[in-house]
């Protein structure tokens, strides 16, 4: 193996290493010899790459903003619709979250209060803005509800997704594709007007992909399709029926309801991709 690509090795394994720890322990009840333990790498190895446990955990939380980057770009392929792209992002976040130990440390370690302010960049204004922005052109389509402030929605939105986050390090049944559905429909009927919400899809793609109906029968994701949903000049379901009403009058929104965080139904399973959080802004 090359020395430069055996270094960068050597500097990833100590990266995942000190995720594990920094997730399960923080950042304080860390040491280097809890990091370099599990992966057989000596000290002085360890200080060729990272001067201080500091230069560590900011490495961390570097890489961990790299994935947040890949999630959002991986969620704009999604749909043009605003809201649509927002629920995706949320279940690619939330997956993300429970299967990327490095994502989930740099998002913990941002909120380490063993760390220097400096250190731990405040992931709240970021975060806010974007989804502040999504909902403002959310707004422009007409696909809020009149009454709605985009910049008090964004903000507890964001707060939505820090609570779950929080919640997910003793019960990781929160990150679950069920429990970010359930939240959405919680959410959406205060956001949007009743026609768009028939439109709106709160499972995650996989979810959609892995349950291909058999030919001639209608599939619950054909209410929005990737880049057709919500174009200006054009309707908002290409071609597809309503959902038909609920009992009590009000759109139906496609999700599975058989479970929850503590219901016995609910199940720790999570697709690749799938979360709202807290975290940096890009």
């Amino acid at each position: 193996m090359p020395r430069q690509e055996r270094a960068q090795r050597t500097r990833q394994l100590l990266i995942e290493a000190a995720s594990a720890s920094f997730d399960q322990a923080g950042f304080a009840m860390t040491g280097l010899n809890d990091v370099i333990r599990p992966t057989g790498i000596s000290k002085g190895a360890l200080y060729f790459h990272f001067g201080s446990k500091e230069q560590l955990a900011e490495a961390v939380m570097a890489e961990s903003r790299a994935g947040l980057r890949e999630a959002i770009r991986s969620a704009r392929h999604s749909s043009d619709c605003p809201l649509q792209y927002l629920i995706d992002l949320s279940h690619g976040l939330a997956g993300r979250l429970a299967e990327d130990v490095v994502f989930r440390a740099g998002l913990r370690l941002t909120d380490d209060g063993a760390l220097a302010d400096g250190l731990r960049p405040n992931p709240y204004p970021g975060w806010t803005l974007m989804i502040d922005r999504l909902l403002s052109r959310a707004a422009a389509r007409e696909g809020l509800r009149p009454e709605v402030s985009t910049g008090e929605c964004a903000a507890l939105l964001a707060a939505t997704g820090a609570g779950v986050e929080s919640l997910a390090r003793r019960d990781p049944d929160w990150l679950g594709p069920r429990m970010i559905s359930l939240l959405w429909q919680a959410l959406l009927p205060a956001l949007t007007t009743p026609e768009r919400l028939a439109r709106l899809r709160t499972t995650p793609v996989e979810h959609e992909r892995a349950t291909v109906p058999a030919p001639g029968r209608a599939h619950p994701a054909d209410d929005v399709r990737p880049g057709r949903a919500d174009r200006p000049g054009t309707p908002d379901t290409p071609g597809a029926p309503d959902a038909p009403d609920a009992p009590d009058g009000r759109p139906r929104i496609e999700a599975d309801r058989s479970g929850a965080p503590g219901h016995p139904a609910a199940s720790t399973d999570t697709p690749e991709g799938s979360s709202s959080s807290r975290y940096h802004g890009t």
